[in-house]
Parts: structure tokens; sequence; C-alpha cells
């Protein structure tokens, strides 16, 4: 290494030259550039002494004498020879790197301009009997075997300095990182050759902790850019202290990657999370995800409001957590996820699922399975439509219709029948006057009971078949109810139960008819005194309230109920669940259209030896 030093100060004194003078400049900038110069040509004649015959009292005693002929007024003057001499080392490498013929390890390299400087900086410090510096160590080579060329394979980049940050190895995913080959950036300190990196605390903090303190950092990341005009990019970092055999540290170690792209395809990603997020949840129809074992694995918004379930208790549960629990319905969900895994979808299938709180609603369901790249099915996404109030509005229709068809009927068979019977209610009065049999009399008044009967079921017919001409108004439901609750409290079915109001004040008016409105719950509330009539502690309450512009009123009873298959005709024309001749089946169906011609609605819940509970609601009157 003497030889090769020497060489190189020939070869290259100019160079060295300019070099060197840089480097104390920095270190002593309170000198004028003359001095400097001065020293430097000095300081490279007492090397070349030393680096040909490697005469130390010699040298020692030339550098002495530079000092004081040169630099006597110099606080310091001792240690910034040293120091300048220390800073040669860099320099050389540096040139080595640049004009070396084949590859240099620029770790081994070091390690030998370090043995070599030692007994020159030895010598020095006890002839101006400074206090002693650290020993200067050529263990940087040995860190030269431990991992570089697995690490250039690698394509990671890595930095090594020594204690005071100035570069001695530069690895060639370096060079590729930031544009700069390691014969441009040996022997200079890091900080200066890139000032952006400066900047960042976190990574200063790294490099002075593992320096000083001998810590190895955690994996950071730090936004930078390696030139002014170059752009900004995201680094991974990771600081670790260098140490000799004896386990000292003597410099640090910097492992980096450009992890830019990577970032952004994570924030792309992220984003479309999102965005994927934001359709699901945004989705009118219920979205489940679910995976090979039909467990959920995602459970939208719309899924928690159709089912009940909230999303913390739905996924990692099994679909069937949804599915009713009778037979047919667990063999129904078992035959379509066979048919899912075997034909990859099932398309529009109308079923019936369970909610939370033990309703069953109607949906149309899409099941489609979900292939990974080799094509076998992981999961499988499920598409609910809730199709519950399509039914109750289809049912609507069909009421309508059949409702239209009986007015029609209705008009008809009032119109050919009313003339006819007339007739005969008016012979059948003549018979009874002229009779004097008080048999024949008797068989008279039967007949004219029935033809009465008769004619009262052709008026409501004839009633329904017309519009309403009843006078519409504001109308306050609770003077309704007060009046109804005047004329049923006399009635023998209620003489001896219980009739408990609760009616909510200041409700808002209605627009409607207050004696149909009359007539809809002396209906009902007859109904329910049938209903109740076996009952020795029957109970009929009314309520009512509103909220959010309607007006609600509820009529209740703990009779005998209805059975669930006839809750769906409740409403329709002549159906009736009391005994034969007892009923006409005409009450709600009447009751009900007169609430519908109000933009109303009438509903039922009834469960057999519980009772029934009808609820009316009405549109609130606009600007009351």
């Amino acid at each position: 290494m003497r030889e090769i030093a020497f060489d190189i100060f020939v070869e290259h004194n100019d160079e060295i030259a300019g070099a060197w003078a840089e480097r104390i400049a920095l270190l002593r900038p309170d000198l004028d550039p003359h001095r400097i110069n001065s020293l430097v040509q000095q300081l490279m004649a007492a090397l070349n002494i030393y680096l040909i015959d490697a005469d130390l009292p010699t040298t020692a005693q030339h550098i002495h004498k530079i000092l004081r002929d040169y630099f006597a007024d110099l606080d310091g003057a001792p240690a910034m020879a040293i120091n300048a001499l220390l800073l040669v080392r860099y320099i050389l490498l540096s040139i080595m790197a640049r004009y070396s013929r084949e590859p240099l390890n620029s770790l081994e390299t070091f390690g030998q301009l370090n043995d070599l400087f030692e007994p020159l900086i030895r010598e020095l410090n006890r002839s101006v009997s400074l206090e002693e510096m650290e020993p200067l160590s050529g263990d940087f080579s040995r860190a030269a075997k431990i991992g570089l060329l697995t690490i250039d394979f690698a394509g990671i980049a890595l930095v090594i300095t020594d204690c005071q940050f100035n570069i001695i190895h530069w690895n060639p995913g370096m060079e590729r990182m930031c544009g700069r080959s390691a014969d441009r950036v040996l022997g200079h300190t890091f900080f200066n050759e890139f000032p952006d990196l400066c900047k960042k605390d976190l990574l200063h903090r790294a490099f002075n902790r593992a320096v000083s303190g001998g810590h190895e950092s955690e994996m950071f990341d730090v936004k930078c850019r390696w030139t002014s005009e170059g752009e900004e990019r995201i680094f991974n970092f990771k600081v670790a202290p260098l140490r000799n055999r004896s386990g000292e540290v003597i410099g640090a170690s910097l492992l980096l990657q450009d992890i830019t792209e990577r970032r952004r395809s994570e924030r792309a990603l992220h984003t479309y999370e999102q965005y994927f997020e934001n359709i699901l949840n945004d989705a009118a129809d219920a979205i489940i995800i679910l995976d090979s074992d039909d467990r959920i694995v995602m459970w939208n918004d719309a899924a928690e409001a159709l089912y009940g379930w909230p999303r913390s208790e739905a996924v990692g549960q099994s679909i069937s957590l949804i599915v009713p629990s009778d037979p047919e319905s667990q063999k129904e969900i078992e035959r379509i996820s066979e048919q899912v895994r075997e034909k990859g979808f099932l398309r529009n299938f109308r079923t019936q699922r369970l909610t939370r709180d033990g309703k069953h609603v109607t949906i149309e369901v899409t099941r489609t399975a979900i292939h990974n790249e080799k094509g076998r099915v992981i999961g499988s996404s499920v598409i609910a439509r809730d199709m519950t109030q399509q039914d109750q509005l289809r049912q609507q229709l069909v009421q309508s219709e059949k409702l239209s068809a009986v007015g029609t009927l209705a008009a008809g068979f009032a119109h050919e029948v009313s003339t006819p019977l007339s007739s005969i209610s008016s012979l059948t009065q003549v018979l009874m006057v002229r009779s004097k049999d008080p048999k024949n009399a008797e068989k008279l008044s039967l007949i004219q009971e029935s033809i009465d009967r008769i004619s009262r079921t052709i008026r409501t017919l004839v009633d329904f078949s017309r519009p309403i001409t009843q006078k519409i108004e504001n109308v306050y439901l609770n003077s309704v109810i007060e009046h109804v609750l005047g004329i049923i409290k006399y009635d023998h079915r209620l003489k001896y139960q219980k009739i408990e109001p609760e009616l909510k004040a200041d409700l808002p008016m209605v627009r409607a008819s207050f004696d149909q409105l009359q007539q809809v719950f002396i209906n009902i509330c007859l109904n329910a005194a049938d209903a109740m009539e076996q009952k020795p502690e029957g109970c009929l309450r009314l309520r009512t309230w509103s909220e959010e512009q309607r007006v609600f009123a509820s009529i209740e009873d703990n009779g005998r109920g209805i059975a669930e298959t006839d809750i769906e005709h409740i409403f329709e024309p002549f159906f009736t669940t009391k005994e034969k001749g007892q009923g006409t089946g005409l009450g709600l169906w009447v009751s009900y259209n007169i609430i519908k011609g109000f933009s109303g609605d009438i509903s039922v819940r009834s469960q057999l030896e519980q009772g029934t509970l009808f609820t009316i609601t009405l549109p609130a009157a606009q600007g009351d």
C-alpha cells in the first residue's frame, strides 16, 4: 500500500492538493486560502518523505518545523495538522476508486490506508503531547467479507461510513439508486454530498445513535431527492453500527430501498379499497361475501339493514345465520351452495330469510362463485334484494283489482236486484196487513227481515261501488274515537269488558270524513268485542300518536286472535272468521277502502289466543 500511495501522490499531485485544500477549508474556515495552500504543499512534501523510506522521526520533525515556521501564531495548529493528515485518507481512497483498473474493495483499501497512517499519527500525538486520539482501525476490511456480495446481488443499496460519516463503501445498488458512481462519492462526507438528507432529523439521529451508542435503528421511511433536479422519492432506511473484532464501533452501515412505487401501489390499492367499500356500502341491495366454507367475510350496510345483524357480529358466522331453521330451508341452502360450486352461479332465486328479531323476509338472491387464479372456487358473492315490500305492493294491486271487480259487480247486481226486491218487499207488507192468520203473519215477518238484510247488503255494495261523496274536512282523530267510545260502551258484548283509551293530546288534524272514520273504528271495535266475548277478562285498548307528519291509531284486544293463514285474506270482501250467519265479511273490507281513500293505511298483527292489533295510519293535514 505504501508504494501505491506514493505513486498516486506523484501521478495526481495537483488533484490531491486541490481536494485536500477544500477539505481543510471545511475543517478550518477561519484560515485564508493562501495559508491553506501553503499547509497542503508542506504536508505533501512531508508525506513524500514518509512514503519513500518510512522514517517516522524525520517526518514528524519536518511537520513540527512546518508548524513552527508558518503557523506559530495559529491556535490548535498541531491538532489541525493531524486532522489534515486524517483527511488525506479519504482523498486517496476516492482517487484509487476512480483510477483503479480492477474493481476496488473500498473497505479493505480503507483499512490498509489506516494501517499506513497509524504509526505517523501516533508519533505526532506523542511528540506534541496531545491527548491520545482513538487508534485508527484496519478492521474495515473485515466488513468487506460480511455479506456484501449478497447485498449487491439482491439489488439493495448499501453505504458504509466511518464515525465521521465519511463514505468508505458505496455498493452498485447505491450507484443505480442515486445515479452516482462510487469514485465520485468515496472519501466524501455523506451528509455533505447529500444535503437534502441533512434536513431529515430521523436519519441524522439514527446515524448518531449508531456511531455514538452502537444502537441499531428500526426500518423507517424518508422522503428525499438525491439531486436538486431529481424527483422526490420515498426510501426505506435502516442504520446499524459497524464494529471491529473487539466490539468497538468503527463506523455505520446504511441499508436502503426505494419504495416509491410500492407506496404508490399501496395508496392506489387503498383508494381502490375505499372505492370498493363505498360502492358496497352505498348499494341498495344486501351484498355478502362468503369463503369456501360459506362463512361470512364481508357484510355491507344494506345487509345490516335487511337482516338486522351488525357487521361485527355477522362476519365469521356461517350463512345459516340468516336461514330459517326448518329442515326444508336448511336443505335449500345446501342445494344452493352445491349449485354455485358446480355451475358457478344462481340467478334471481326467490326465497325466505330470517332477520335477527325472528321475522321472515322475502328476498331475490343472486349468488356467484369466486375463483382464484388457478380456477379453484375460494368463495362466493351473494346479492340479495328485499322483495317484501314488492310482494306487499303486488298483494295490494291484486286486492285493488279484486275490489274493482267487486265494485263493478256490485253496481250491476244492485241495479238488477233492487227493483224486484222492492216489489217483493211491497207485496210482503201488503200481505202482512191483510193476513188474519197469526202463523202466516209470522212467516211474512221472517220474509220481510230477510228482505231487509238483503237490502242492507246491497246498500253496502252500492256505497262501495261509488266514489266517496262524504264531506271531507280537517278531523281531530281523538274526537272520532271519543264519539265511538260513547257508542260502543252500550253494546252488550262490551258491558263487562275493560276499555282503556290512551289518546295523545295535540294530534295533528287529518283530512277525512268524520262519519266514515267513525264507521271504521266502530267496525273494528265491534269485531274486537266478538273476539273477546268468551274472555272473562277482556281488554280493549285504543291509542293515538303522531310521527313525521303522520297520525297513528291502534285498536288492540286480547281475544281469540286470527290464524296466520287468515291474516292475508282479512280485508277481502265476504271473508270472515266468524261463524256462519254472524258476519257478512264486508266490515273490514269497507273499512280498508275508506282508509285507503284518505291516502292512509291499515295493518293487522295477530296470534291465536294472544289477541289482535289493528294499526291505522293517516297523513297529517298540510299546514296544521
